[in-house]
This record gives C-alpha cells, structure tokens and sequence, in this order.
C-alpha cells in the first residue's frame, strides 16, 4: 500500500481528520486520489460504489449502488442508509467525509477496509 492509500485509510478508520490528511498528502505532493486513473466524471458515476460485509458469524451482506446515486446520497443526508456492524466505534461523519472525498476523487478500487478483531471483515470500493 503506498503513502496515498495510508493516508485515505487512516481517514476512514478516524486516525486522522480530513483536514490533516490533507496537509499529508500537500507535504507528499500527492494528489487525493490514490492509483486513479483518469476516469471521466460521467463514467465514473456509473461505476458501482460496493460495500461487502463479511461477519465472523457467517453473515454475508453485498450492497451495491451506481456512484452517482451514492454521492447524491451522502450529499442530501451525510450518511449512507446502512447500518455497518464493527464499525460503531468510528466517527461515521468523518467516515462518510472521507468516502465523499474518495468519490470526488474518482478513487477506483478499495478506499475503506476494516477487520475487526472479532472476525468480521468490511470492505468499502468502487468498481
């Protein structure tokens, strides 16, 4: 993993604010988007946003929605209509801040991953 995709991590997982993310990456001279090619905007938001969800339990929860809807989402409420076992503990304002981020950015790939001690695996990307 390179420095980007730490830095958009330690943002998901609320180690960092997005603000202090960003004074990271200006001292890398890194863009915000990580590995990103350029993806025209239009096609971009017909990429799917996906969230998978595999819990210890044997639970399994796929979502997936078209990135255009999922920023129209986040932007009308600040939150995604979901509700992410493990991941209570996180500030999900700060987390929705960076996922908004990574959207804007056009960020193809894994931009959120969380494996919690209890097993259960979450994983937040855009294909």
């Amino acid at each position: 993993m390179d420095e980007k995709s730490r830095i958009l991590k330690m943002v998901a997982e609320g180690t960092v604010t997005p603000e202090q993310a960003e004074q990271l990456l200006d001292a890398l001279g890194a863009d915000v988007a990580p590995q990103s090619p350029a993806v025209p905007a239009s096609d971009y938001d017909r990429k799917m946003f996906r969230i998978q969800i595999n819990s210890a339990d044997g639970d399994k929860v796929n979502v997936q929605f078209p990135v255009g809807a999922v920023k129209k989402i986040i932007q009308a409420t600040g939150k995604l209509p979901i509700k992410v076992d493990g991941m209570e503990g996180m500030d999900m304002s700060e987390m929705m801040d960076a996922v908004a981020e990574c959207l804007d950015s056009r960020v193809i790939g894994d931009f959120v991953t969380v494996e919690s001690a209890d097993g259960d695996h979450v994983r937040f990307f855009v294909e």
